[in-house]
């Protein structure tokens, strides 16, 4: 190969180097010293266009030329160092809203520096994303830190990492009382659910707006609303437990006056059908007591009849007194045919006024189940109160008893009513059932 084919094989090597430089995505420069002055030798680059300049404006000229002076006295310092030899000097800077990395390395010839070659990279991207990353992380600390519900952060063992302001002031403890142990939150005959939460949430699945019972420092018990959410890795596996708390116990003092209220409501409807009810034999004792005085004598059928009637008025006052009385909801095992026989005795003077007949059938003998006695028969009262309302034009009302499988009863109220339309079923997630050999219909918020 001749001398004059090596020098055309180099010069294209430089050309293609040239190239190479010129369209990358980055910038490069070089730099040295003299007179005091840092003048650049050297710059080309796609970067260099994103920042406004062009290889001509920088060439031969140091930094206070065709940068502000704020901003070229701070890069002279990094020049500096890296011309007074320290290796891989870096900064970052931006112009026009392009930002850049920059990294400076000395060059040496015979041990001494005659040159400094600067590597640029675009982190404009970068620096956008970390802005939205500090951006967000302000706005979820706020968030943490204002919001009026409480917010606290487990491991998955149920040990505190973090837990904000509301959160602590709703069950009083301090953050240094709480931070690296269990939640003390549970009372003692809810302590299992800790655990069936956690194996819930690592399976990935959410709580959301799910009400509880939980225990302030000070013993007080709270209703609660809670959301708990997993949190996860970037492999997907969950880490710590995310938890949002609503004290709803006002909400519940609230829902329970209604409650209240509606079944007082109840109680005045029954008691215009009672005091009806008890005039007929109270008229019976008075003629009774009458024609005893009169006759001067005492029979002894007499006492018969005026002893199963005040034991019929005494029936319905304590039905009633049961119902209205405030109590404490407490599971006995019950005959549930004779509390839905008691329900009817107390309904048949209103069931009359309305020209409604009730009848209670049973299929087979029923078990005995465990229930709230005044929460059952107050759930068959408002049944049976609907379905009579169902019925302005009188009608008849059936009560169906049956036994069901593993000790469970089935009780059906069907009336003669005109029911649901069939539009309305879907918003009631129920069904309409019809009775194609008697033309009744079994109406769907009726049946237990």
């Amino acid at each position: 190969m001749s001398t004059l084919d090596g020098e055309g094989d180099q010069q294209l090597v430089q050309l293609e180097l040239e190239e190479t430089l010129r369209e990358q995505q980055g910038m490069t420069f070089r730099f040295y010293k003299t007179g005091g002055k840092f003048i650049h030798t050297y710059c080309t680059g796609r970067l260099l266009l994103k920042l406004g300049l062009t290889p001509e404006e920088v060439v031969g000229r140091e930094l206070i030329e065709f940068y502000p002076a704020q901003i070229a006295i701070r890069k002279e310092t990094f020049y500096a160092r890296a011309w007074e030899g320290e290796e891989n000097v870096t900064y970052e800077g931006e112009i026009g809203g392009v930002s850049y990395l920059a990294s400076l390395r000395p060059i040496r010839v015979s041990g001494k520096i005659v040159e400094v070659v600067a590597s640029c990279v675009d982190i404009t991207e970068r620096k956008r994303a970390e802005e939205e990353l500090r951006a967000t992380k302000e706005l979820l600390d706020s968030l943490f830190r204002n919001s009026a519900d409480g917010i606290c952060v487990t491991d998955t063992a149920g040990k505190v990492i973090r837990a904000n302001a509301a959160y602590l002031n709703m069950y009083g403890w301090t953050e240094e009382e709480l931070v690296g142990r269990e939640l003390p939150i549970y009372p003692d005959y809810l302590k299992h659910e800790l655990g069936v939460i956690c194996t819930m949430l690592e399976a990935g699945n959410h709580i959301v707006n799910q009400q509880a019972v939980r225990q302030r420092k000070d013993g007080e018990l709270l209703h609660v609303c809670i959301t708990i959410s997993p949190i996860k890795d970037a492999a997907g596996i969950v880490i710590a437990l995310a938890g949002i708390t609503r004290d709803i116990s006002e909400q519940k003092k609230a829902e329970d006056f209604l409650q209240k209220a509606d079944k007082l409501n109840v109680v005045g409807q029954l008691a215009a059908g009672l005091a009806h009810e008890i005039r007929n034999p109270l008229t019976t004792l008075r003629g009774l007591l009458q024609l005893m005085h009169s006759s001067g004598s005492g029979k002894l059928e007499y006492y018969d009849i005026l002893i199963s009637e005040l034991d019929r008025i005494n029936s319905m006052v304590s039905e009633l007194i049961l119902i209205a009385k405030p109590h404490v909801t407490s599971l006995r095992t019950q005959d549930l045919a004779v509390i839905v026989l008691n329900v009817i005795n107390l309904l048949e003077s209103q069931a009359a006024i309305s020209n409604v007949q009730i009848v209670f059938e049973s299929e087979g003998a029923l078990p005995f189940i465990k229930c709230s006695e005044v929460e059952i028969k107050q759930v068959f009262i408002n049944l049976l109160k609907n379905a009579i309302e169902a019925m302005p034009n009188g009608g008849a009302i059936r009560v169906v008893a049956s036994a069901q499988p593993h000790q469970h009863v089935r009780i059906r109220i069907i009336d003669q009513g005109d029911g649901i339309r069939e539009e309305q079923i879907r918003r009631l997630g129920g069904a309409v059932l019809y009775d194609k050999g008697k033309g009744d219909r079994t109406r769907a918020d009726d049946v237990l």
